[in-house]
């Protein structure tokens, strides 16, 4: 379950006090995220349901109840969910101006004490949503394993639609080709509410979707609420239609998952032959999830079930790519590959590619050295050889080894021989320069017209691993001017730079520039 504003209030340690309780329900209301923030108006910079903190500051000593009112009628309007004031910073405690406007509004308002830092808010607030986030995903990879079973069963098609119903504690209706219904279960195991007649709207719409011939879905609302319905099968070779409704609200992006899961897998029993091809690819995208969410027994279990045994001890992960119309063949390839070598390769698709787990026999490289050598436009990367536990650095090894395999034209490249030069010897001078100017260019450019430091601030600051005083020092400067500066940077770029991918960017950024004999502002 989503963290509220209440669990934030729960937690002793942070020693937060509610001053407006907002209105009901609001304290149970589900935070998105929680970030700081003393713009007069930061809603172009949130999302709904996000906890705000500030310290005041936007505000002044002179505190202006219509300022105020404005303040907290943006905030009220972008959908988020409390506000936090640090006290002791301009004031010693929330305006009454604030807490009157948040009453009006029904905004939460909580203060947080000065010796509580706004990190500390944000860090446990990020703890209990990835702590949600890991529920909800290990939920779905127990869903789709309990469908991916109900499918082996000899009535496979109620099997799975009575286990999606009780997964998603909705009903579900499948129909086939000629929008008759096939199965439908309610999430209690008994039958719909007003079965008949919802059964005979949702056979009229699926009945416009088969006559288009496309793979799509639709909605429409009925007195159990809204219900989705989703095409199965191949677009001019519809099988029929899966039809969900009756859910506490929308679907989150795990539910999803395990609509997709038994889309796929209700496809395959309604298309048979061809469709079991593809039914056996969504589940092994299941494995491969249960490894990244690092339950290796749960993947190997799931994955003998299948009849792709997972190879033992160490592997290779490998990323895969062909020609466009190359693809699906690649792919087929790779599968007959597998299933002669069982227990020494493993091949799924996931995020949009072909990934693969290869063990250490010399027969698998030899296999894959014959799918990759004599066939142009494939590519192959591999990563050193790993656990399954490091599944997520394998990955990012074999996207890397990949990447080089294909910027160079050769049709396996082994991670090893790519980090011999380093992350920075990967840098081509000719390729990087002119996108390191594109995106330090605003930075350059202040720097020439107004003679600033940016750039130098901006390296100083990032040598210093983003610390503010070690930074400010070496560059002679206050840390305030400083973070002014950065904070100029930010605006300049059109990003922030609080995560270390962007700081990466940036910094290999300024890495090109001067490996290509330029640090200074574009002429």
């Amino acid at each position: 379950m989503a963290p509220s504003l209440q669990h934030l209030l729960d937690r002793h340690a942070l020693g937060l006090r509610l001053v407006v309780a907002g209105t009901a329900g609001s304290l149970e209301r589900p935070v998105a995220w929680v970030s700081s923030s003393d713009l007069p108006d930061p809603t172009p910079f949130l999302i709904a349901d996000q906890v705000v903190l500030t310290t005041g500051t936007q505000f002044g000593t002179a505190v202006s109840a219509t300022q105020v009112e404005a303040y907290v009628a943006r905030l009220a309007a972008a959908g988020v969910a409390g506000l936090g004031f640090g006290t002791e910073v301009i004031t010693a405690g929330p305006p009454s101006e604030l807490a009157q406007a948040c009453a009006e509004h029904g905004l939460p308002l909580f203060e947080v004490p000065y010796r509580t830092p706004f990190i500390a808010v944000i860090r446990y607030a990020a703890d209990l949503i990835a702590e949600a986030d890991r529920e909800r995903d290990a939920w779905a990879l127990a869903a789709q394993r309990s469908i991916a079973f109900a499918a082996l069963r000899p009535d496979a098609s109620r099997a799975v639609v009575t286990e999606l119903a009780r997964a998603l504690g909705a009903w579900v209706v499948l129909l086939d080709a000629h929008a008759a219904t096939i199965a439908d279960a309610a999430a209690d195991g008994g039958r719909l509410r007003g079965r008949d007649r919802l059964v005979e709207r949702v056979a009229e719409e699926a009945q416009g979707l088969l006559r288009r011939g496309q793979r799509s879905g639709a909605t429409f609302t009925s007195p159990s609420g809204t219900v989705s319905l989703q095409t199965l099968g191949r677009r001019g070779d519809l099988r029929g239609v899966l039809a969900i409704g009756g859910a506490d609200g929308p679907l989150d992006a795990a539910a999803q998952g395990v609509v997709t899961s038994v889309v796929a897998i209700t496809g395959l029993t309604l298309e048979q032959g061809g469709a079991l091809g593809r039914a056996g690819r969504s589940l092994r995208v299941g494995v491969w999830r249960l490894l990244l969410a690092g339950e290796p027994d749960a993947a190997r279990a799931v994955a003998e079930e299948l009849a792709t045994p997972l190879p033992t001890g160490t592997v290779r992960v490998g990323v895969a790519t062909a020609a466009d119309d190359g693809r699906d063949a690649l792919l087929s390839e790779l599968e007959r590959a597998a299933a002669l070598a069982a227990g020494d390769l493993f091949v799924a698709e996931h995020d949009g590619r072909l990934s693969l787990l290869a063990s250490d026999a010399p027969g698998t490289d030899a296999a894959l050295e014959g799918l990759f050598g004599g066939t142009p436009g494939r590519h192959l990367g591999l990563s050193r050889a790993v656990g399954l536990a490091d599944l997520d650095l394998g990955t990012g090894q074999a996207v890397s080894a990949h990447a080089q395999a294909t910027a160079e034209g050769r049709p396996i490249e082994r991670f090893g021989a790519v980090a011999v030069g380093g992350m920075t010897g990967l840098l081509d001078a000719a390729r990087s320069r002119p996108v390191a100017e594109d995106l330090l260019g605003p930075v350059l450019l202040a720097d020439r017209e107004e003679g600033s430091a940016l750039v130098e601030s901006l390296r100083q600051w990032l040598e210093a691993n983003g610390q503010w005083d070690p930074a400010a020092k070496r560059l002679g400067i206050h840390r305030h001017t400083l973070r002014n500066r950065i904070t100029r940077v930010e605006r300049l770029l059109g990003r922030p730079l609080d995560t270390f991918a962007a700081r990466t960017e940036v910094w290999l950024a300024l890495v090109s520039l001067d490996d290509a004999g330029s640090g200074t502002p574009l002429d």
